[in-house]
């Protein structure tokens, strides 16, 4: 009787019906993400004083995707990376400050270069 039950219930449990798994599609693409969490003011404001008054390397990699994603490297990171890395001597905030240095090589100088390298070896 017993070896009956236990049949029972377990072909009770293997017939129970599996959840689906969902695909939510979208036609927004991490551009258009990463933008609109450029433009809330209020995510901006927390993540630049999270980084400039107590140097917290996870606002500055959120920041940092932010700005790099909303395309906003160049203008936006620089600032950032050089508070990081001069005042919290963070290796990776100097790495940045190099890259954005030696973006555009068409531009740069000799003293840009010298700085951008500078910053190279701070991050190592």
């Amino acid at each position: 009787m017993k070896s009956k039950i236990i049949i029972v219930l377990a072909s009770l449990l293997s017939c129970e019906k599996k959840e689906e798994t969902k695909v939510i599609m979208t036609t927004e693409n991490s551009g258009t993400f990463f933008r609109k969490k450029l433009a809330n003011q209020k995510l901006m404001d927390s993540l630049e004083k999270l980084v400039l008054f107590s140097g917290d390397t996870i606002a500055y990699n959120e920041l940092k995707g932010i700005l790099y994603i909303g395309e906003q490297k160049v203008t936006g990171l620089l600032y950032y990376s050089l508070i990081m890395s001069n005042k919290y001597n963070y290796k990776r905030a100097s790495y940045d400050v190099y890259d954005i240095l030696t973006y555009d090589h068409k531009v740069l100088d000799d003293k840009t270069r010298k700085m951008a390298i500078d910053y190279l070896e701070k991050s190592k």
